[in-house]
């Protein structure tokens, strides 16, 4: 990953246009797979043989896998590591320009993206129905377009939560005492604050062409990586249309599937005696996936517990101290709240420290409610980055063990000023 990184920045380096022709590849491929998605939403799935079905599916997870798989390793080699790259190079930039202990302001200032994600797109287009409907306009419409084009927000890499216009509905009268224009306001300001701040460092630094052009790809792949898991959200949508008709041929629960290959899925179409009822209730109960320079095995039971114990456990009463990446500033004290789950979002209250492995949109509402948040994973421009800078909140990601070793309760202290949690 290091030496594709290397040789991506040196590529933008001599040509700068490399990186405006990868995002323009990238949205070719988002155009097919949005074609072939329609495709599928034209199609009666119930009416197809077994290998028109099978040819669909293929090519509706072909096009998926070949819009989502197009740079991500150079991509996360920037964003999972800029311990290693991005701070050491802007440090010494902004050191030489007599900036140290402010170094985590400007840097995040510098990386901060300049495209709304998702989720705000989706807030906006919110408060522009709630203007509708404070006029006492009927908005049942544009509600139905706005279901259609967000129905996928509250999905998650595992499950669909398909949503409709009466949960947008219920999310307006929530809102309904707010005002729309100051809202809209307020959002659309925070993104030109955000890149006029930027703009106006890289001419006070005096910032060289190769030091511009990093912040620029960091600028692309958050775009990128946002829309990106934009289309993982979609996804887990048609993989479940597909899914549950293999499910109904197969005589098989969905869950069952929930626990199989795409190959397997496949080849269960084609030969339904491959199928071994067992092994999907030996997966459901302990599962282990662990890849090789070849590819992958898949562990189950025993086996896979003690790899687990042995490799990946964490003793929790070892541990005081986590450290993490800092992606917001600030320092907040609180309770901690694990959110592994959806059920688990009711129980986060306002002051809380929003702990998870990695953060998703069905979460923005408990978010908002957090003093902080702390994830296992994510790098600079992933979800909980983009979100806590959105929010003006605290926020230290890529822990690694933050759900491992604290608890439901017990009070921590964030500071994302240098990266640390500390248990009190």
């Amino acid at each position: 990953m290091d030496r594709l990184k290397h040789k991506f920045v040196e590529k933008v380096n001599a040509n700068p246009q490399h990186l405006q022709d990868l995002l323009a590849e990238w949205h070719d491929r988002v155009k097919a797979l949005e074609k072939v998605m329609q495709k599928v939403d034209k199609t009666k799935l119930n009416i197809l043989s077994n290998e028109d079905l099978a040819k669909l599916y293929q090519k509706w997870y072909n096009a998926y896998l070949y819009e989502y798989g197009i740079a991500i390793g150079i991509q996360d080699a920037f964003s999972m590591d800029d311990e290693n790259f991005l701070i050491p190079h802007f440090k010494k930039k902004l050191q030489s320009k007599g900036i140290d202990g402010e170094f985590r302001e400007y840097y995040l200032a510098l990386i901060s993206p300049i495209e709304d994600s998702f989720t705000v797109r989706e807030l906006k287009d919110r408060f522009k129905i709630l203007k509708s409907m404070n006029a006492g306009q009927d908005i049942k419409e544009e509600l139905k377009e706005h279901a259609k084009k967000y129905y996928w927000i509250q999905n998650n890499y595992a499950k669909d939560n398909f949503l409709t216009a009466e949960f947008f509905k219920k999310q307006l009268e929530e809102s309904k005492d707010k005002n729309p224009d100051q809202e809209i306001k307020r959002l659309t300001t925070s993104l030109k604050e955000i890149k006029d701040k930027k703009e106006q460092l890289i001419k006070e630094l005096e910032l060289d062409q190769k030091s511009v052009n990093l912040i620029r790809i960091i600028e692309v792949f958050a775009y990128m990586q946002d829309e990106r898991k934009k289309y993982v959200l979609i996804a887990s949508h048609y993989h479940k249309l597909f899914t549950e008709e293999f499910a109904k041929r197969l005589n098989l629960t969905y869950y069952d599937l929930e626990y199989s290959y795409v190959h397997e899925m496949l080849e269960f179409l084609k030969d339904p005696n491959k199928i071994n009822k067992g092994i999907f209730a030996k997966r459901r109960e302990f599962c282990l996936c662990l890849l090789n320079p070849n590819g992958w095995d898949l562990l189950i039971g025993k086996e896979a517990k003690n790899i687990f114990e042995k490799y990946f456990k964490v003793k929790a009463s070892d541990v005081t101290e986590i450290k993490g990446q800092v992606a917001s500033q600030g320092i907040a004290r609180g309770p901690v709240k694990i959110v592994r789950t959806i059920h688990n979002l009711i129980g986060v209250n306002e002051g809380d420290i929003l702990v998870a492995s990695m953060t998703r949109p069905e979460m923005i509402t408990a978010m908002k409610r957090a003093a902080a948040i702390v994830t296992d994973e994510g790098g600079v421009t992933s979800h909980a980055a983009v979100v806590s800078r959105e929010l003006k909140i605290p926020c230290i990601i890529g822990t690694k063990i933050a759900t491992k070793v604290l608890a439901d309760g017990e009070i921590v202290e964030v500071d994302a000023n240098k990266g640390i949690v500390r248990k009190l």
